[in-house]
């Protein structure tokens, strides 16, 4: 789990620290407050990010099975979209693809606006009782470029922490590496790692290296050969969920279908029961939630080999019974259905960051729904949201706000520690935050229309 953030020169943030630990344990929820604008997308985006640099080798590799199949499968090039895999659908509309090098995660674009300074990104974590951080430093060469100048990973060695590894780059390219003597356990390995460095580095991280590395190779190899504290970096760091305006990174499950709107399976009895009990977790999820819902379930239709598979709605509407599909559901119920693996994946153990979780759903639904996390989660959640409601579901150690001083220079702040004189437990902390006890709410003036009709010369005025 995170315990902290540390960025420089980061979007809109010159320079800012955040922790999320209470009696040095990780905090299982974080929710961040703040005005419009004032950076709870960039906070959400250095973790989607991290998650993303890992998988960039990955990606590239998927992408390029992607196009090879689409040129050799002439089903897809016949029959369009409703003739494409379910994966292949998953790993499209996840947005991913976009990501295939460092590059395309951070550059000019994620650098603060105004500095040629180093832009900083350090992510403090705890894994089995050990802390450790990993930082990447971005620097900006003579062309105006941003390249990867140094990744450091510091963490359990043996029975006390060190730089498992350490790799700086120059702006000619000229690579200098050092990482731990117990690494890598034979020379054999040493050696492909340190090829793949020289090749690959700066393009993508050592991290996203590794991780392909790992899946590509028998795991009793991987075991023994290489330090099982850096695997186990690479195994927590892979478990990151995330769902952004940008892009969704959800684990999957095997007894659940990738895509629960629609799509396309193989025809077996394996894919039959997946079917089975993704429409009965729907319905324990769906039916709940809605009084007028009756029942979610598929309807599958049988070409030859394959099962095409759609979800429907049976719900209450006018005295009467009707059978919808789900695609001509309100936003915010389609909306639910995409954030349900996010939680499962929150209560499986794992760490999921959503931005705006109450985006186009009903206060009192999110709040019943993170009442009822918060009673299961075995991972943590961070989240970002404008639903205040939420502040009275939740530990006070859990609620952030970002705070913005007149400079425009900005802090994270913990509600439980953002007054000197402690807050009593019968204090309405959602009213506190609306009056502006704690800032980071808008102080906005009044905004006449009218003159604005006045100065695009669409004045109702008669002359």
């Amino acid at each position: 789990m995170f315990t902290g953030l540390e960025i420089e020169n980061y979007k809109v943030f010159k320079n800012l620290k955040f922790k999320m630990i209470k009696a040095n344990e990780p905090k299982k929820v974080v929710a961040i407050y703040g005005e419009n604008g004032a950076g709870k997308s960039n906070i959400v985006s250095a973790f989607m990010n991290l998650s993303l640099s890992l998988r960039t080798v990955e990606t590239q590799k998927q992408w390029t099975e992607i196009q090879t199949q689409v040129a050799a499968d002439k089903s897809l090039n016949e029959d369009g979209n409703n003739r494409i895999p379910e994966s292949m659908l998953t790993f499209i509309r996840s947005g991913s693809m976009n990501y295939r090098q460092l590059s395309q995660i951070f550059n000019r674009s994620t650098h603060m606006i105004g500095t040629t300074a180093p832009m900083r990104i350090r992510y403090d974590f705890e894994f089995d009782g050990h802390s450790g951080y990993y930082e990447l430093l971005f620097e900006i060469d003579r062309n105006d470029k941003m390249y990867l100048a140094s990744e450091t990973l510091y963490y359990l060695i043996h029975r006390s922490s060190g730089k498992l590894f350490e790799i700086k780059s120059s702006s000619a390219g000229d690579i200098n590496y050092v990482w731990s003597p117990t690494l890598f356990k034979n020379n054999e390995i040493g050696t492909l790692i340190d090829d793949s460095v020289e090749r690959l580095w700066g393009t993508h991280t050592f991290l996203s290296i590794l991780t392909s590395f790992v899946a590509d190779t028998n795991q009793k190899y991987i075991k023994k050969n290489i330090s099982s504290n850096l695997l186990k970096v690479i195994a927590n760091f892979g478990k990151i969920a995330f769902r952004t305006d940008m892009a969704t990174g959800v684990n999957s499950f095997n007894s659940m279908l990738g895509d629960l709107n629609q799509g396309q399976l193989k025809k077996t009895s394996e894919n039959e029961q997946r079917l089975a009990v993704t429409k009965r977790a729907l319905n324990q999820y769906f039916v709940p939630l809605y009084s007028d819902i009756l029942e979610v379930f598929y309807r599958v239709k049988t070409d030859n080999d394959k099962l095409d598979y759609r979800l429907f709605v049976r719900k209450r509407v006018g005295g009467q019974q009707l059978t919808i599909p789900f695609d001509l559901e309100s936003n915010g119920t389609k909306k639910l259905l995409n954030l349900l693996p996010l939680f499962l994946n929150v209560v499986r153990g794992e760490t999921v960051i959503i931005d705006e979780i109450d985006q186009g759903i009903h206060d009192l639904l999110i709040d019943r729904l993170i009442d009822n996390l918060q009673e299961d989660i075995s991972g943590q959640l961070i989240v970002t949201t404008h639903d205040t409601q939420v502040m009275r579901q939740l530990d006070l150690s859990a609620l952030y706000v970002i705070q913005t001083d007149v400079e425009g220079n900005k802090q994270v702040v913990n509600l439980s520690k953002a007054s000197k004189e402690n807050i009593a437990a019968h204090n309405n902390v959602q009213k506190m935050y609306l009056n502006g006890y704690f800032s980071g709410i808008p102080y906005a003036d009044d905004v006449d229309f009218y003159d604005i009709l006045s100065t695009l010369g669409d004045s109702t005025d008669d002359e």
